[in-house]
């Protein structure tokens, strides 16, 4: 039994969209496959019913899907991200989609149309509202959408798609149930970074493999013991890595934080063989990976509002150099 079934059996443990409304968070990591599973579960819903859907989920007049808008040259809202592209857009791999910028946040307008949506009769039992990802509310939106949720009357199911169960109000939490997506797999027990991560983030892989941008992560491990042994020039990489996307900084952390705790690893974990090949290659102390890792953190809040990419790796290329050798 796979990640996903496991997590469909254990849901419908908890949950029958058939017996009542729900107000629901599904959270996890991004690109583990929360939406997949989303959608699982309501395709199974209407087969019960009798009731099949091709293609597309939010082709159904019963579904409505809310996530970051794209607005036009004119600024006007033209449609909103599809889970594909939101996942390239928050890796930063794509900044614009049919040549139009993306918004930076869901807005109190597309809450406010939930209100008309949840107003009409539906086609068949339920109504669905997905908000992928909710992380996105702004306090405006949020403010709006907890009224949503205390006063919707009719049939509905609003599940909110979230990568962070702490950045969502406490009010709105508690007005949901909240359902940790277990994306642990038995592939975890793999024999080199690149694949232990990419194991968990199957979906993102898929998606930046077909546009080749994983082209280097294999090498990371290399670029780092150059650094090591003094044989790279650190501003030599910086062109390099700024093109990875902002999912390379997710790459840098979870690879030193596995440095971190992998001396207190048994011999038989998952990601013990992950560990053993980093640490030939990256020996330091844990006082200087924990530096590291702080200083990555602070890259990712930054690199969502720098716009010049190559000089904040030059930054932290300069930096990192001095940790590591």
């Amino acid at each position: 039994m796979n990640s996903l079934e496991k997590n469909i059996n254990q849901f419908k443990l908890q949950y029958d969209f058939s017996k009542r409304n729900y107000n629901i968070i599904v959270h996890s990591p991004n690109a583990t496959g929360k939406y997949d599973f989303i959608e699982s579960l309501i395709r199974d819903y209407y087969y019960q019913s009798d009731i099949k859907i091709s293609g597309d989920i939010t082709s159904s007049p019963d579904i409505l899907y809310v996530s970051l808008p794209i607005y036009d040259k004119s600024g006007n809202k033209s449609r909103v991200l599809t889970n594909d592209e939101r996942l390239m857009y928050e890796f930063g791999f794509e900044d614009k989609f049919d040549n139009n910028r993306v918004g930076t946040e869901i807005t109190i307008d597309q809450i406010r149309s939930l209100n008309d949506f949840t107003s009409l009769s539906s086609f068949y039992n339920h109504k669905f509202i997905i908000i992928n990802n909710c992380n996105y509310l702004n306090n405006q939106a949020s403010a709006a959408l907890l009224k949503t949720l205390e006063e919707t009357n009719c049939p509905a199911i609003f599940i909110l798609l979230a990568s962070d169960l702490f950045n969502i109000k406490d009010t709105i939490k508690s007005r949901c149930h909240c359902f940790a997506y277990d994306y642990a797999s038995e592939e975890d027990a793999t024999h080199t970074f690149f694949d232990y991560f990419f194991t968990k983030k199957s979906k993102v892989k898929d998606l930046i493999k077909e546009h080749n941008y994983l082209e280097g992560f294999e090498n990371v491990n290399d670029e780092l013991n150059g650094l090591i042994k003094n044989k790279l020039n650190p501003l030599n990489l910086s062109d390099i890595w700024s093109k990875r996307g902002a999912i390379f900084l997710d790459y840098l952390i979870e690879m030193f934080s596995l440095l971190l705790r992998g001396s207190f690893l048994t011999d038989n974990s998952k990601q013990k063989f992950a560990y053993n090949e980093l640490f030939k290659k990256i020996s330091i102390s844990p006082a200087r990976i924990i530096a590291i890792i702080r200083l990555l953190y602070n890259c990712k809040s930054e690199i969502k509002t720098n716009i010049n990419k190559k000089f904040l790796y030059d930054n932290l290329l300069i930096v990192l150099n001095k940790e590591l050798y």
